[in-house]
């Protein structure tokens, strides 16, 4: 929320947005129209970032509750010393931290066209 609003902070001093308020647009249209997507653009590489932290914590989360789950899986594949469960919990992580980071990537051209120009 933090960032959320830092971001909508930030982009409310942008000129764009003193121009959409002299033209007359209601508060509803310059706030999602104009500032939302722009604000969006960190916020949503901030979740980016985040969601590998929550992969990782997850191993720890299931250890502490007692939960099952890949944290519990692969801990269990250390404590056995069993390899291929191990390359293969670390592969899949691998395959949707790229697939997360491929969704923020892909998002940014639909927040700001001008990034799929570039």
């Amino acid at each position: 929320m933090r960032q959320v609003r830092s971001a909508m902070t930030e982009v409310a001093a942008k000129p764009y947005v003193t121009t959409a308020w002299a033209v007359g647009n209601n508060r509803r249209t310059v706030t999602w129209k104009y500032m939302a997507k722009n604000a969006a653009m960190p916020v949503v590489t901030v979740l980016g970032l985040q969601f590998t932290r929550v992969l990782g914590g997850a191993v720890v989360i299931e250890q502490v509750f007692s939960l099952p789950g890949l944290g519990t899986l692969v801990v269990d594949a250390v404590r056995n010393q069993d390899l291929p469960v191990i390359q293969g919990v670390v592969l899949v992580t691998a395959i949707v931290a790229v697939l997360v980071n491929l969704m923020v990537d892909l998002s940014y051209a639909v927040l700001n066209p001008k990034v799929s120009k570039a």
